[in-house]
């Protein structure tokens, strides 16, 4: 530790001053002296309560319940130490509270922020129902670059989009001799007919076909073109960011 050099002032004794002895001659130069640390201040003030108006040129370690607190100096009508992230800084934090929880938050206070009071945080808007992600790119080849935005939380898929797929069914051919039949394609009547299902098919007998109609067993259903939803799971938090407040104050 550094050697602190401290400056003996003498003051002026009354030559009515009496002493007895060598101790009393000793208290008279002691009580008539005074000393101060060289430097810019020659004391500081320490403890829960604030300093008399007479002490405010000295620096204010305070203290909570005796626990150090902060070091604060007297400026501007306040007690003031300075906050360790800027105002208007760029970090940003996650929030679980309420907003009405975060204005006190880190020793701020509710209303609207200035130099000297009001919340130290507040919400920031830009990150509302957004997911925050690191700057890089995806392996689709999607660039992320600060500040840029994109997805969607609903999305709506296109006919290039599907997988190839093949959908079931049943075809039925009429054959010539049902040809004057009230309906041809309805293999349910006398005329003979031959059903192809898959990749084989089964006659009713021996004659001739033509294709007369088409009839599917069942319907297939079409599809309604809604979006649907894109999201992953997720949990809703407040991203935060400092307001213009600089200075923690107290006294």
């Amino acid at each position: 530790m550094p050697n602190t050099t401290v400056n003996l002032v003498k003051g002026s004794i009354d030559p009515s001053s009496c002493f007895s002895d060598v101790k009393q001659l000793y208290d008279l130069f002691i009580d008539a002296t005074t000393a101060h640390v060289k430097g810019q201040y020659s004391l500081f003030n320490f403890g829960d309560i604030a300093p008399a108006a007479s002490d405010r040129d000295k620096p204010w370690i305070k203290t909570v319940g005796g626990a150090p607190d902060r070091i604060y100096v007297y400026q501007s009508g306040y007690w003031l130490s300075l906050h360790s992230i800027p105002a208007g800084s760029a970090e940003r934090k996650i929030w679980t509270g309420t907003t009405a929880e975060l204005a006190e938050y880190d020793g701020g206070s509710a209303g609207d922020p200035s130099v000297f009071s009001g919340p130290f945080w507040e919400v920031d808007t830009n990150f509302a129902a957004v997911f925050p992600v690191g700057v890089g790119e995806f392996a689709s080849g999607t660039e992320v670059t600060k500040g840029s935005t994109g997805g969607v939380d609903k999305t709506t898929l296109t006919s290039n989009q599907l997988p190839d797929h093949q959908h079931n069914g049943k075809a039925y051919y009429a054959s010539e001799q049902s040809a004057a039949a009230d309906n041809p394609t309805d293999p349910s009547g006398n005329a003979d007919s031959c059903e192809h299902e898959g990749q084989g098919h089964t006659a009713g007998s021996g004659v001739g076909f033509s294709v007369a109609g088409v009839r599917t067993e069942g319907s297939l259903v079409g599809g309604s073109g809604e979006a649907h939803d894109n999201l992953p799971p997720y949990r809703g938090v407040y991203f935060i960011k400092r307001t213009i407040r600089q200075y923690y104050t107290a006294g």
